[in-house]
């Protein structure tokens, strides 16, 4: 992880200390139609609400401990590197 913008390096927080759910990501700065997308689960999300509904609703369902693994900035995109572990101890390789 080399030298990261202040997003980017809010995101890396974030990541670091993602048990605090949808709550410590709302921290994070960010424009009101940002992306997310989480291609090994077919989620492609804009904004605010889809985010918290759709890609926190499902970290919450299986029960997420994050860990991240590395991040990368490029221009505007950050891109996270995450074993995603679920409640069953299941590890998913998420990007």
């Amino acid at each position: 992880m080399e030298n990261l913008s202040p997003i980017a390096e809010a995101i890396r927080h974030y990541k670091l200390n993602a048990s605090g759910g949808y709550e410590e990501w709302s921290k994070v700065p960010r424009a009101p139609d940002y992306k997310m997308h989480v291609p090994a689960m077919g989620f492609d999300v804009t904004g605010h609400d889809e985010v918290r509904d759709v890609i926190f609703g499902w970290l919450t369902d299986i029960g997420a401990q994050q860990e991240l693994v590395n991040i990368v900035e490029f221009g505007a995109s950050v891109t996270c590197y995450l074993h995603i572990t679920d409640k069953d101890g299941v590890v998913l390789d998420i990007v």
